[in-house]
């Protein structure tokens, strides 16, 4: 009977080896999982935000350099329009200053598409349409 009570025989003596269920395997198991997750969301979102810090500073960056191509780019447009350029440049190709004009009167109107900016085409009056206030037509009706 001892045989059988005792398998390994005297071998075995201590605290028996517990045996984990089936349910504990699984909860331990998710339990790692969900702290490795949440471990991992910190470097995660100091990854992204590292990484759009460097993309706002490249457009920051670019947005330098084309405010830069502006400035440089409406230097020169002042520079080409100044009277005493355009002189100087009518000058070399033979222009004369002008002693007698010549006015001339259209009486024909122009493309039906005005081509020149607003700022030069004559002002037109707003269109005053007196229109009635909401409330008007419903007062109309009562008695």
């Amino acid at each position: 009977m001892a045989a059988i009570n005792h398998p390994l025989g005297n071998a075995r003596r201590g605290l028996p080896i517990p045996t984990p269920r089936g349910d504990l395997h699984i909860g331990l198991g998710l339990a790692i999982a969900l702290a490795a997750i949440c471990s991992l969301l910190p470097v995660l979102q100091n990854s992204t935000a590292t990484s759009r810090g460097f993309d706002i500073q490249a457009s920051e960056r670019r947005e330098a350099e084309l405010k830069g191509e502006i400035g440089l780019l409406e230097s020169e447009v002042a520079g080409l329009t100044s009277i005493t350029r355009i002189e100087r440049r009518a000058l070399e190709i033979g222009l004369l200053p002008v002693t007698d004009p010549i006015f001339l009167t259209v009486n024909e109107p122009g493309p039906a598409p005005a081509k020149l900016p607003s700022e030069y085409l004559p002002r037109t009056e707003a269109r005053k349409g007196e229109s009635a206030p909401w409330w008007k037509p419903l007062v109309s009706w009562l008695p």
